[in-house]
């Protein structure tokens, strides 16, 4: 277990930050991405440019041999967007509809799956479509696209883009209160960090990142396999933040301690009801499948954490 042997001044911390205001080009700049985000695919003539859209057919061979995950059909790829291995875009540069080309090219040396990195392979590749992005227009049409309720008009959009920004830098200057006022006081703290909490900690990134990706239909192994990473090092880029995380947790537990804090029985009942409203389920079904004891420490270090942000002072720059 992670022992504390000196619990830094956790009251008053003084730290500077940054002021986020809004500008009329912020706005601008974010109206400008939802424009590109919202672009059309136009079918062209010609010959694949960068920036184009195309469908193709393509088939990865290692020494005159197939190989698994190497193969797609009508798959749909935008040149330069650096979705492939080095190389597999820019040498489809030129190609035009209906062509079919070899591409030499070789894996990276890191690449997820042994027998294909650091080799030399051979794609072949079909185009059977290549289209044009055409960025939308601002107006009337484009604005009811999003079904914001009470935006209609393009000064409407812009109002509500403005807000959207304010919330965000709203975010990231609380998030960077947090981190500066918690950075201080693990700067001035003596903790001897347990590997069990560290691995522990390290189990829960791993998660958080498994379920980000599940949300955006990826597995975990599809994503090593693309960013050319194993296990080990996903890790080993995850571990200092894991550490930092077993490091704070030890000191917030310490603060806990030292101020008695204790959420009571009615708090944590009503944080299950909290739950149960939130993701749609029976109170009894959320019951089964927490850690009501896990659920009370939470809260006990979302009391300590708050304990300290609110007395710390915070200098705008």
């Amino acid at each position: 277990m992670s022992k504390v042997n000196q619990l830094g001044n956790y009251k008053g911390i003084e730290v500077t930050i940054t002021s986020r205001p809004v500008h009329d080009e912020d706005v601008e700049r974010e109206i400008e991405n939802l424009l590109s985000q919202k672009s059309q695919l136009v079918e062209k003539e010609g010959l694949v440019e960068n920036g184009d859209v195309t469908t193709i057919d393509f088939e990865g061979f290692k020494d005159g041999v197939a190989f698994d995950g190497g193969k797609a059909e009508g798959y749909q790829l935008e040149i330069g967007s650096g979705s492939f291995i080095p190389g597999f875009e820019e040498q489809m540069l030129g190609m035009e509809k209906g062509e079919t080309r070899e591409l030499n090219l070789t894996f990276p040396e890191n690449y997820g799956a042994q027998d294909l990195a650091g080799a030399d392979v051979i794609f072949k590749v079909t185009v059977h479509h290549i289209a044009q992005k055409v960025k939308s227009e601002l107006n009337e049409e484009f604005v009811k696209s999003f079904q914001i309720p009470d935006v209609e008009t393009v000064e409407d959009f812009k109002k509500q883009i403005r807000k959207s920004l304010e919330g965000q830098n709203e975010q990231t200057l609380r998030a960077e209160k947090e981190n500066k006022v918690l950075g201080v006081l693990i700067e001035n703290s003596d903790v001897e960090v347990d590997d069990e909490d560290i691995q522990k900690a390290l189990a829960q990134h791993v998660q958080y990142v498994t379920n980000e990706l599940a949300q955006q239909g990826m597995a975990l192994e599809q994503y090593l396999q693309m960013m050319g990473m194993d296990m080990e090092a996903l890790h080993a880029q995850l571990m200092p933040a894991a550490k930092q995380q077993a490091i704070f947790e030890a000191i917030i537990d310490e603060v806990i301690r030292v101020e008695n804090l204790m959420t009571s029985d009615e708090d944590v009942d009503r944080q299950v009801d909290l739950m149960s409203q939130q993701y749609q389920m029976d109170k009894k079904d959320i019951l089964e499948k927490i850690d009501l004891e896990g659920l009370r420490r939470d809260l006990n270090r979302i009391q300590a954490s708050q304990l300290i942000l609110n007395s710390a002072k915070f200098i705008m720059e």
